[in-house]
């Protein structure tokens, strides 16, 4: 794989989750969304600086399958709901699946974005 394309991909990766950990801030729990993000954030970052870091690494794996596995329920209840109910709705507190679908789908992409550019990473090692 290119190194630029490598490059470019890390880039994306933590602006886009810097971009999460920001967009949290108005967030009930700002603390620990935001600092869930700029942990998986640091992941991409470190191999952009080529400083990779394998305990961060699975520090944001660990946070990630411990977030899906706390809003599996969530998520799936708003399966069940998904035709009577939009996801981008504010937060109601009668509907609390509806922001753990969120928080859910959220933390999917930080697992996946955490994963390739430690693949990328590890690929353009060996």
């Amino acid at each position: 794989m290119p190194a630029l394309f490598t490059t470019i991909i890390n880039g994306f990766f933590v602006l886009t989750l810097i971009a999460f950990a920001w967009l949290q801030l108005n967030d009930p729990d700002p603390v620990v969304w935001t600092t869930f993000y700029l942990i998986c954030a640091a992941v991409p970052l470190l191999e952009l600086t080529k400083r990779r870091n394998r305990y961060v690494f699975w520090i944001a794996v660990a946070l990630c399958i411990i977030d899906l596995g706390i809003y599996t329920h969530g998520a799936y209840t708003y399966y069940l709901h998904s035709n009577e109910e939009a996801l981008m709705q504010s937060m109601n507190p009668d509907k609390p699946y509806i922001e753990e679908a969120r928080e859910f789908l959220g933390t999917l992409i930080a697992l996946v974005m955490v994963s390739i550019s430690y693949w990328l990473g590890a690929r353009k090692n060996n």
